[in-house]
């Protein structure tokens, strides 16, 4: 369950304040501009603003499960970036020749505010995403299940993932219990998985974040003070509410609040789905009842939920949250000039948490990204590092293409297991490979593959390979 109440328009509200005052130009005095950059004051033809949005069309093998049953998070992740950027872009293309600047700024943020919270209600926005990977658990398995925004309930408290039977999540929790405590957590991956490719794309792209950074800042508060008010009692009484309204198995959500239950699930790997606090009777007689309350938890399980709610603030720890893209530096080895910038991160896993960030460098055609993992388990923390070459261009024959591949490895606990010393080692390696057929228009392909283990934005926690296929728009 999506628990929004008014926390996106207060967050809305934060962020908007916040980036108003900052310098319209989003950069400090002496600071290089990457040339696109600095093009980009000129009113240019609409979005007007470097854009990479791709469009997956196929991910196999996910697609083949439940015939199709939802988007890949892969999939959901892309299309929930590229719309996302590209309604900043066009809001902020809109207000552009209003003057003077003082007013501009106001409508720019304000407009900026509202249609943040608005998308929350609509496919493709952040609310549509968050059920959607939760979904992508499930459906890898061949559990049916609804996107509970498409009930077209607008500025309603909540948004749930339903009609999902009970007898499916016994066996997800009894045969597979750490992708059942993933299953918990991955709509919350999915968000900050988001603002992390949107800065990425932003900084070698050579795009401002000015407008971006209201959406980044909704989604990381948003999700700090879910997880924080999961570890309180204020919202027993709705989640008693809902259950003498849900008479019928279909219309529950699949686990009422999320971080309650993936605390719980995550300290309890070996309990059978009915053997704990879910194998009480539903109010209505039928089926299990499946929301976790406040005295269902341990004074331990809600102090380690305070602890992630305060963790998560490091997902609003990078300089590109306040309009700083692009920072200036020397290389290391030959001492010219680069461009660089940085953010932190924090995800919530099977096991525990992860924490660590993510560095970025671009001098002339080369664009890396890098990142340093810490994943942490009840027992133990163990390390994690990982590359990527971003849009490389290439010659292939007389066509130009743009290279992207990347890998990692890690030690990550056995089993995903929150109680475990065991430890394991695992990797993965990606490439991307995009055709441009017109100026704005490519044709892509990508694959992946992978050990036993976590990967934000991959839904397999066992080892596997993957690829997709799409287009790209450029503007």
């Amino acid at each position: 369950m999506l628990e929004r109440v008014s926390i996106p328009g207060i967050s809305s509200l934060i962020a908007c304040c916040w980036l108003s005052v900052l310098p319209a130009e989003g950069q400090p005095a002496g600071i290089p501009i990457p040339p696109s950059v600095r093009d980009s004051t000129l009113r240019p033809l609409y979005p007007g603003a470097p854009l990479l949005i791709p469009v997956p069309l196929t991910d196999l093998p996910y697609g083949l499960r439940g015939g199709f049953e939802s988007p890949s998070m892969r999939q959901t992740l892309l299309w929930n970036a590229g719309a996302t950027q590209w309604a900043d872009q066009t809001i902020g293309w809109l207000w552009e020749g209003v003057r003077p600047a003082g007013w501009r700024a106001v409508g720019t943020y304000a407009s900026l505010g509202v249609f943040n919270i608005l998308s929350v209600y609509l496919p493709l926005g952040d609310g549509w995403m968050h059920e959607e990977w939760h979904r992508a658990v499930m459906t890898q398995y061949g559990i049916s299940s609804y996107n509970g925004i498409y009930h077209w309930n607008i500025g309603t408290e909540t948004v749930s993932v339903d009609h999902v039977a009970d007898r499916d999540l016994a066996e997800l929790k009894d045969r597979h219990p750490a992708d059942f405590t993933r299953l918990m957590e991955a709509g919350l991956e999915g968000e900050t998985e988001s603002v992390r490719l949107m800065r990425r794309n932003n900084f070698f792209l050579g795009r401002r974040s000015d407008y971006d950074a209201v959406n980044w800042w909704a989604t990381g508060l948003n999700g700090t003070l879910y997880i924080y008010i999961c570890s309180g009692k204020d919202f027993d009484a709705d989640l008693e509410k809902a259950n003498r309204n849900e008479t019928a198995e279909s219309q529950r959500d699949f686990t009422g609040l999320d971080f309650r239950a993936w605390v719980y699930d995550m300290r309890h790997p070996d309990e059978a789905y009915a053997a704990g606090p879910r194998g009480r009777v539903h109010p209505s007689g039928q089926g299990f009842d499946r929301y976790l309350l406040y005295s269902d938890l341990t004074a331990d399980e809600r102090g380690y939920l305070r602890l992630q709610a305060g963790l998560s603030l490091l997902n609003l720890v990078s300089p590109q949250m306040i309009g700083r893209d692009w920072l200036p530096g020397a290389s290391p080895w030959d001492g010219g000039g680069i461009l660089w910038n940085f953010g932190l991160a924090h995800h919530l896993t099977p096991f525990g948490y992860d924490v660590g960030g993510d560095i970025l460098v671009r001098r002339g055609k080369w664009s890396w990204a890098f990142s340093a993992q810490g994943f942490v388990n009840g027992e133990m923390a163990l390390p994690g590092l990982g590359g990527e070459l971003f849009r490389y261009p290439l010659l292939a024959g007389r066509r130009q293409l743009y290279l992207t591949c990347g890998a990692s490895a890690w030690l990550q606990p056995e089993d995903q297991l929150y109680r475990t010393t065991s430890v394991l080692p695992g990797g993965s390696a990606r490439v991307e490979a995009a055709l441009p057929l017109r100026s704005y228009f490519e044709l892509y392909a990508e694959a992946d593959a992978k050990t036993a283990g976590w990967v934000p934005g991959n839904v397999y926690l066992g080892a596997a390979a993957q690829g997709r296929a799409g287009f790209q728009i450029r503007l």
